[in-house]
């Protein structure tokens, strides 16, 4: 399998993760060591605080996240993933706001071989 296909397996997997409503499951995609860095706030590293940021991100009520691909690569126990996201939210009266940006994800293997994210950065 091609590092592209891995990633986008990931992302399918992130998404539906974050879609359902499990915080719990995004996190144990990210290192131990993960920074995660979102546009306008401060970052946060370590697996108790990335599951703190995203348990608080989804119950903020954003729903129908998506991650996609546009390159990837990888050099040896590195990988890396530029690409787009988009997400929504619906608003007190009902009405749908989708909104997108920029993603770079960079992933390092673990020991049993799996990616895991160790930076995500967005805007």
């Amino acid at each position: 399998m091609s590092i592209q296909q891995e990633l986008q397996a990931l992302n399918a997997q992130w998404d539906a993760a974050f879609n359902a409503k499990k915080a719990d499951q995004v996190a144990a995609m990210y290192d131990d060591a993960a920074a995660v860095i979102p546009a306008g706030a401060a970052q946060v590293s370590g697996k108790a605080a990335v599951l703190a940021f995203w348990t608080n991100t989804i119950a903020q009520g954003i729903i129908d996240h998506k991650l996609e691909m546009v390159e990837a690569g990888v050099s040896g126990d590195m990988a890396f993933q530029r690409g787009l996201w988009s997400a929504a939210v619906v608003n007190d009266n009902g009405e749908r706001q989708v909104f997108s940006g920029n993603v770079h994800l960079l992933y390092r293997r673990q020991a049993d071989g799996a990616w895991k994210a160790l930076t995500h950065i967005w805007n």
